[in-house]
C-alpha cells in the first residue's frame, strides 16, 4: 500500500482562502492537485469554504483528521452510507482499492479460462475412464461366458 502523504486541512482551507491554486497547494504538500480539489470540494459541501472565496470568520479552525500509514481495518457497514458519514480519507481509500481491483481483473479472468479448461480436460479424462471401464466389464463378461457357457449372468 503506498504511504500516505500528511496534509493539515487548516493550512489547506487557509490556503484556499488566500486564493492559492490547488497545484499550488499540492506540490506544498507533494500530493496531487486532485487530492486537493476533493478537499476543495468538501469544505465547499460543508459549508466551511463558499463556492466563492468569501473568507470564513476568524478562528473558524476545522477537526483535524489523522492519517495512519496502517489499512484501516474493515468495519461492518451499515445498510444505507450517506456520503457524509464516510471521511474523505476512507473515500480515497476506497477508489484505490476498487482501482486495484479493477487492475487484477485481466489476471483473474486469465485464471478461470485456465481451470476451464483443466476441468474441460478432466472430464474428458472422467468420460475415457468410463468407457473403458465399461468395456473391461463387457469383456469380463464374455470371458465367464467362454469359460463356463452354463453361469447366466444379470445384466
Amino acid at each position: 500500500m503506498a504511504r500516505k502523504a500528511v496534509v493539515d486541512r487548516n493550512i489547506v482551507l487557509q490556503l484556499l482562502k488566500e486564493g492559492k491554486t490547488s497545484q499550488s497547494i499540492a506540490t506544498q504538500f507533494g500530493v496531487s492537485r486532485q487530492a486537493i480539489d476533493l478537499y476543495r470540494k468538501e469544505f465547499v459541501r460543508t459549508g466551511i469554504l463558499p463556492s466563492s472565496t468569501a473568507p470564513l470568520p476568524i478562528g473558524t479552525l476545522l477537526p483535524v483528521t489523522p492519517v495512519i500509514n496502517s489499512p484501516i481495518p474493515p468495519k461492518p457497514l451499515p445498510h444505507s452510507i450517506e456520503p457524509h458519514d464516510v471521511s474523505l480519507d476512507q473515500m480515497i481509500e476506497l477508489i484505490i482499492k476498487a482501482f486495484d481491483a479493477l487492475k487484477r481483473i485481466p489476471e483473474l479472468e486469465a485464471e478461470v479460462t485456465k481451470y476451464r479448461s483443466e476441468y474441460n480436460g478432466l472430464i474428458t479424462q472422467i468420460e475415457q475412464l468410463e468407457e473403458r471401464e465399461k468395456k473391461r466389464k463387457e469383456q469380463e463378461i464374455r470371458w465367464i461366458h467362454a469359460q463356463n457357457p452354463d453361469i447366466v449372468s444379470n445384466r
